[in-house]
């Protein structure tokens, strides 16, 4: 054992050296006069147990500890603090200071002496495994063990006494939450392993751009947050979060395969924003809600109306879930009719929340059921009670009516759809050629291998595959080429100058030519009027739906309308 004794006095040096000497034991003494002295012998070599006078010149024994403590020596070897003064103070401040054990100088004998150093060892280990298991255990609390940044709860803890400090500087401080856009579907389709790396590269970017004194945490599964300190101006921390975005948006590369995603940014600002830690979280996350909203990969600053909107989209988000398991949603359906008999041949299948307590409209909260996830539990329910209906009103009426049924771009991405879809139809002794699945071009464009395969297992079961709203936004031919489509349905848009510009009517005639020649049907949405339905059957339209036959209605009125608009139509005939 290598022993470092330090002590001023020359009798009480002897009569240690004695003590050591008259044990045999192998021990290794040295000595230091000073506190400096020792210091430097530290410095320079490696001691197990350091013998320390507490009343020295300069420098005690309390404030030798300390010091050692400052230079991070204290935890690297045991310390015993002899003296000739018995007081309990003075033992307790040694131990609270570092020491694992007091000898007094006028009780050492050789075995005392022998046992005060063995155990001042034995305490220190066990100390230091105690030490060593501590800071394991605050190393896993306030970090993710996948990225190496920190977690969401020191980045809570970091974000208070940023607060804090922002205060008592008043310096600017801001809060972004960054969420990569789509990113269970890179999970789906590559795989855990590829996600995960895929955040540990992203994790590497993002703590590449930060300055000294600001932070990154991930928060979540694929969310990350940022503490800014060094700016002065909200432009400055726009052009961060758009250099964020960009690192984002570069390919990873992985196991040889281009990884392509973007993320969506809120920013909260310190005290313009919210003067809490709470606060700020919040808004940045609202913030962030509004970036998706806008078509992601953006970057958005919080503004006081969105909490307004936030909270009006989650009292919805609670009314519908409240509904969707109470039974308190509707189903109303709209005739179809064939442009050359108008007869009713088929129905689209629409939601209706009739006792909402906060006034709002289908497409509305359909949009909140797709961004709470609430639609493949809402879908399913969807798809069973319009199939029920299609079995229901087709035994009525005495022949078949086709039902048409909107999917969502999220229920297309549940592997299980086609799947329920089967034992529906089988349930209800439904065939699947009198069923129509409508998806919006939207759900196409971001296509992937889910995507395709949900599509071509439902129409497998002899489902139709319809194409609605096409002509708006994102028309593309090559869905129609991509994707096995046996009807499109040309948007209210297309019909509503049709009669009155020229163009709109050529736009429309082509638009017909092309789909007949590639043989998929066309249905006209949006018919209001005679001279619609009149240039519908002159563009060889097989089918027309609007208003000018029938509003969306309910299950209890739906086969009296049906009835009545065939009857019409005989009358026509």
């Amino acid at each position: 054992m290598n022993i470092l004794l330090i002590d001023d006095d020359i009798v009480d040096i002897k009569s240690i050296q004695r003590s050591i000497s008259a044990e045999h034991s192998g021990y290794m003494l040295t000595e230091a006069n000073t506190a400096e002295q020792a210091l430097n012998l530290i410095e320079n070599d490696n001691f197990d147990v350091i013998l320390l006078d507490y009343m020295m010149p300069k420098m005690n024994g309390i404030e030798m500890l300390l010091e050692l403590k400052r230079r991070s020596w204290l935890n690297k070897m045991a310390v015993v603090m002899i003296s000739n003064e018995h007081s309990e103070s003075i033992i307790l401040k040694s131990i609270d200071a570092g020491a694992q054990d007091f000898l007094l100088k006028s009780e050492v004998t050789a075995g005392q002496l022998k046992r005060a150093l063995l155990q001042a060892k034995k305490r220190f280990e066990l100390e230091k495994k105690l030490v060593d298991s501590y800071q394991q255990v605050k190393e896993l609390a306030e970090n993710d063990h996948l990225t190496g940044l920190y977690n969401r709860y020191y980045f809570g803890e970091a974000l208070q006494r940023s607060i804090i400090a922002n205060r008592t500087y008043r310096a600017n401080l801001a809060v972004m939450q960054l969420d990569l856009d789509n990113f269970k579907n890179i999970n789906d389709s590559f795989g855990h392993d590829i996600g995960n790396t895929l955040l540990q590269e992203m994790a590497v970017r993002f703590k590449g751009i930060l300055k000294q004194n600001d932070l990154v945490a991930r928060i979540g599964g694929d969310e990350f947050a940022f503490i800014l300190t060094s700016f002065s101006s909200p432009l400055y921390i726009e052009r961060i979060a758009q250099r964020i975005l960009t690192l984002v948006t570069h390919p990873v590369i992985i196991e040889q395969r281009h990884i392509h995603v973007t993320g969506s940014i809120g920013i909260a600002l310190h005290p313009l924003n919210g003067h809490t830690a709470e606060d700020l979280m919040r808004y940045a996350d609202i913030a962030m809600y509004r970036a998706k909203q806008l078509g992601k990969n953006k970057a958005c600053l919080f503004e006081d109306n969105m909490e307004r909107d936030f909270q009006r989209k989650y009292r919805i988000e609670i009314g519908l879930r409240h509904a969707n398991e109470h039974g308190d949603l509707a189903m109303h359906y709209q005739p179809i009719v064939d442009t050359k008999t108008r007869q009713v041949i088929s129905c689209e299948a629409l939601i209706r929340w009739p006792n909402a307590k906060i006034a709002t409209n289908p497409q509305e909260f359909m949009n909140i059921a797709e961004e709470s996830r609430l639609i493949n539990s809402l879908g399913r329910w969807i798809i069973e009670t319009a199939i029920i209906e299609q079995t229901t009103i087709s035994k009525k009426l005495g022949y078949e009516i086709i039902m048409t049924i909107n999917l969502s771009p999220l229920q297309l991405r549940d592997h299980d759809l086609p799947a329920f879809i089967q034992d529906c139809l089988t349930k209800h002794s439904s065939k699947g050629e009198n069923i129509v699945f409508e998806l919006t071009e939207t759900a196409l464009l971001e296509s992937d291998n889910s995507v395709h395969h949900s599509v071509s297992a439902i129409k497998e079961l002899g489902c139709l595959i319809a194409l609605d709203d096409f002509g708006t936004g994102y028309s593309s031919i090559s869905h129609l080429l991509t994707f096995p489509i046996d009807i499109v349905k040309l948007d209210k848009s297309l019909l509503d100058k049709v009669h009155v510009l020229p163009r709109h009517y050529h736009i429309l005639k082509g638009l017909s030519h092309m789909l007949h020649q590639l043989r998929i049907s066309v249905v006209a949405e949006g018919v209001e009027s005679a001279q619609q339905v009149a240039i519908c059957s002159e563009l060889n339209i097989e089918r027309i739906q609007g208003y000018y036959f029938s509003k969306p209605m309910a299950q209890c009125s739906l086969y009296v309308t049906i009835q009545d608009l065939n009857k019409r139509a005989s009358n026509l005939n």
